[in-house]
């Protein structure tokens, strides 16, 4: 069989290549061909910038060619003897490269979603799911305040979800397009840091007091600091994005914070839930994304707006290239794997 695949062969370069793919399937292997697929501008943004060669924990010099992946969205051709999370014919959401037909792990993640469902809006599930472990994680009660730094698709499901668990929500965003979008999913309170000076405006609301909860959804280093000082005292900060880049400052000051006031700093990644239901915890991947897909379908989530960049494999380079250096016009992409047919 033979299936074409974005591949970036160096820093700055995604081509779309075709390759041979063996009909054998692993037990825990489904084929299936696609439909759409997302790009997460944060996690693969650093593979096609280069960017992840100077992450800490990242000591590999022939990273390229590499494969990348996010997001997938496509219908169950054939399945392993060790599948038992969906069937052929299934429409199915899994964690795949970018290709026209993928082998999906779907022993560890291949959930059935609704046909009736536009593929380009239920993809970002995918996206939700990552925003969702900071509300897992936190402490979350109806009324809390609740502070998100950045709205890009991580920051945005955020914010989206805190308030679907009551909490009163405020976001930081300096892009114009990000507060549009965020605005038009229903996202009231957002303060553009270079217009009015978010400490102020965070110590007005709260009384004085700081945040119950702080969540930084892009991964700058310096912005952890920032979102540690706006935490009232037994309050959560939350690190939601990735910290990638490397960063050179005094500590100190958030480290001194979290002790006197007894501020928990919460790392909230996804994979440490367990895939499936397991005693001892009580969330696990599966149910999260399950119910995300249910909010996304019933408009309890709003995607709509975030979409601003649906378009051919054909266009990975433009494409990539617009997610990392184009950010006041792009907020999200997706690929229309129907368009290579």
């Amino acid at each position: 069989m033979r299936a074409k695949e974005i591949v970036f062969t160096q820093p700055y370069k995604a081509e779309l290549l075709e390759r041979e793919i063996d009909e054998i399937l692993a037990p825990h292997q489904a084929l299936v061909q696609s439909e759409y697929s997302i790009i997460s501008a944060g996690t693969e943004g650093a593979g096609f910038t280069g960017l992840i060669q100077e992450m800490p924990f990242v000591h590999n010099p022939n990273m390229y060619p590499q494969n990348t992946g996010y997001g997938h969205l496509g219908e169950v051709l054939e399945i392993g003897s060790g599948v038992t999370m969906c069937k052929k014919g299934d429409r199915v959401l899994s964690f795949s490269d970018h290709a026209s037909l993928v082998k999906a792990d779907a022993v560890r993640f291949a959930l059935p979603v609704p046909r009736d469902t536009a593929g380009e809006k239920v993809v970002f599930a995918r996206m939700a799911g990552v925003s969702i472990s900071a509300v897992r994680s936190s402490t979350v009660q109806p009324g809390d305040t609740v502070l998100i730094i950045g709205l890009g698709l991580v920051g945005n499901f955020a914010a989206q979800l805190f308030q679907l668990a009551g909490a009163e929500v405020v976001a930081s965003e300096l892009s114009s397009l990000r507060i549009e979008r965020a605005k038009a999913c229903g996202i009231k309170k957002i303060v553009n840091p270079n217009e009015t000076d978010l400490k102020e405006y965070v110590m007005d609301w709260t009384g004085g007091k700081g945040v119950h909860i702080a969540v930084e959804a892009i991964g700058i280093s310096q912005l952890i600091t920032e979102a540690v000082m706006l935490t009232r005292s037994y309050g959560e900060t939350i690190l939601l994005g990735s910290p990638r880049a490397k960063a050179v400052f005094d500590v100190t000051p958030m480290l001194l914070r979290i002790h006197l006031e007894a501020i928990r700093l919460i790392g909230s990644l996804e994979w440490k839930w367990p895939s499936h239901e397991v005693s001892r915890c009580r969330h696990n991947i599966v149910e999260n994304y399950r119910q995300i897909v249910n909010w996304i379908v019933e408009d309890k989530i709003i995607v709509e707006p975030l979409l601003t960049h649906l378009g051919s494999p054909q266009d990975c380079q433009e494409i990539y290239t617009g997610l990392t250096s184009k950010k006041d016009r792009y907020l999200s992409a997706v690929f229309d794997w129907n368009l290579l047919n």
